[in-house]
């Protein structure tokens, strides 16, 4: 049957039964007591007992001389004032059943009261609700287990079990306490059918993993999963994902009330595992966006530069690097703009990570970093320097941005983003090389991929490529 899991089921009131049985087994003296001497009486199917009834339909198949036929027998719950009819079913599985609804053909209007309800309607040779008391009374006494059999309206049959199937008394208004787990043909089925005219409904499983809905008769159900920020549980008599305290959402999407400014911040209140989180920082007026937070190092280094393997393009214009471009995961410039707000809310440390081609890792630290706004062209402003890759960012400090549009480096001879780019690429090669090492060649982090621009002077073994940058920020 596994095609009903890729499509809404629609149901008629067919063959649509519930039953339940328990693993209970009477005693050998209980066994002598529940003799059977009657036979089939007719249209109610009845068959007489002695006084001393049997708790359920599976002490039914151990006491009486039944031949495993179906039919009405009399059961007596423990505790319940006097025994009562229960339709057996023993067609199924091993028998022994005690069917508590059946909807067949339609002819009884389920839309009842609470009394009746609670007392039981219909006819048990047609349809009919057994009645939350006794339903109570049955499922209290022992450990039971619930199946539903379904007919679709095209005549396919299938069911779904329950292991652990109760429910409360009046008192706790037969609330349904217990399912346990689930097994069956069909995961989109759920403890819940659609009587003929019944108002339009939806609901949740018990472990928040589907969300159903009745309309009229026609049942269907959906993925339904909780936010890793929500937890499944009922409150108010409404069982659902709903959202942990500090984040707000349907329960499936769940946002922070206040947004981290920072991957620190995320490190502080959200999680401590490396990966993509939308922040946004104090200073920021536009929507919040997203970053890669590394955590490794102690943790909360907002990456806003990274080179892999050279599938983005860094050969790009003012406004690209104002707006910044690639992906958090992979390559990317985070965008001036929004390094300047990060940086402007705390006082921040550098990290850049290097590796070059032959696997060697190095790294370089700033105790301070910050870049101005547009209005002065994101200007660098840098502390000192620690760590193994050697110092070559220094020699920047206090310059302003330069992109192949816009020239503000202190090269007078030209643009060290374009000309330096055609440089490396054999494009041109009238410069002095002495001159390019000392005017633009310090670092160059953002250069064509794949040759030696992208550099960084004072690497130890700096005639290997370098193959991967990344360049980070956290809070000191």
């Amino acid at each position: 049957m596994s095609h009903f899991s890729h499509q809404k089921l629609k149901f008629i009131p067919l063959s649509i039964y519930l039953w339940w049985w328990t693993s209970w087994s009477a005693s050998s003296q209980e066994l002598n007591n529940y003799q059977n001497s009657g036979t089939n009486s007719g249209p109610s199917y009845f068959l007489y007992q002695q006084p001393d009834y049997p708790r359920d339909c599976a002490e039914v198949t151990k006491t009486c001389s039944t031949n495993n036929q179906n039919g009405v027998y009399l059961i007596k719950p423990d505790g319940y004032s006097e025994p009562f009819e229960a339709y057996c079913d023993n067609s199924v599985d091993s028998g022994g059943w005690t069917v508590i609804l059946r909807l067949h053909d339609g002819s009884i209007f389920f839309d009842r009261t609470w009394t009746e309800s609670k007392l039981g309607f219909g006819f048990l040779s047609q349809d009919f609700w057994l009645g939350n008391e006794k339903l109570s009374y049955l499922t209290n006494q022992n450990v039971y287990e619930l199946r539903i059999d379904l007919t679709s309206e095209d005549g396919l049959s299938f069911y779904v079990k329950y292991n652990r199937f109760r429910i409360s008394d009046e008192f706790g208004e037969y609330k349904l306490t217990s399912v346990g787990e689930y097994s069956g043909t069909e995961d989109n089925i759920t403890l819940f059918l659609c009587p003929p005219g019944s108002v339009d409904t939806s609901f949740v499983l018990p472990d928040c993993s589907r969300r159903c809905s009745c309309n009229g008769s026609h049942f269907s159900c959906e993925d339904y999963l909780c936010s890793p920020n929500a937890v499944c549980e009922e409150r108010n008599n409404v069982l659902q994902c709903y959202c942990n305290a500090e984040y707000t959402g349907d329960g499936v999407n769940c946002t922070l009330d206040i947004l981290p400014s920072d991957c620190q911040d995320v490190y502080d209140r959200v999680s401590t595992e490396s990966g993509v989180y939308q922040i946004k920082p104090t200073t920021w007026q536009r929507d919040p966006f997203h970053v890669y937070c590394n955590m490794t190092d102690g943790g909360g280094w907002t990456v806003f530069q990274r080179r892999v393997d050279g599938d983005v393009d860094f050969f790009l214009y003012w406004s690209d690097y104002r707006n910044g471009f690639g992906t958090p995961e992979h390559e990317l410039w985070l965008g001036n703009d929004k390094l300047h707000s990060l940086t402007q809310q705390k006082n921040y440390e550098l990290r850049v990570d290097l590796v070059n081609s032959l696997g060697d890792p190095y790294y370089a630290k700033y105790s301070s970093f910050s870049i101005s706004d547009e209005s002065d062209n994101y200007r660098l402003s840098l502390g000192s320097y620690t760590g193994d890759a050697g110092d070559s960012l220094s020699y920047h400090n206090g310059q302003a941005f330069t992109t192949r549009d816009r020239d503000n480096d202190l090269w007078s001879g030209g643009n060290c983003a374009s000309d330096l780019y055609y440089y490396c690429c054999g494009v041109s090669t009238t410069y002095d090389g002495a001159w390019w090492y000392n005017s633009c060649f310090h670092s160059s982090l953002n250069s064509p991929y794949g040759s030696n621009c992208v550099h960084w002077n004072n690497l130890p073994r700096s005639d290997c490529n370098i193959k991967y940058t990344e360049m980070k920020v956290r809070p000191v």
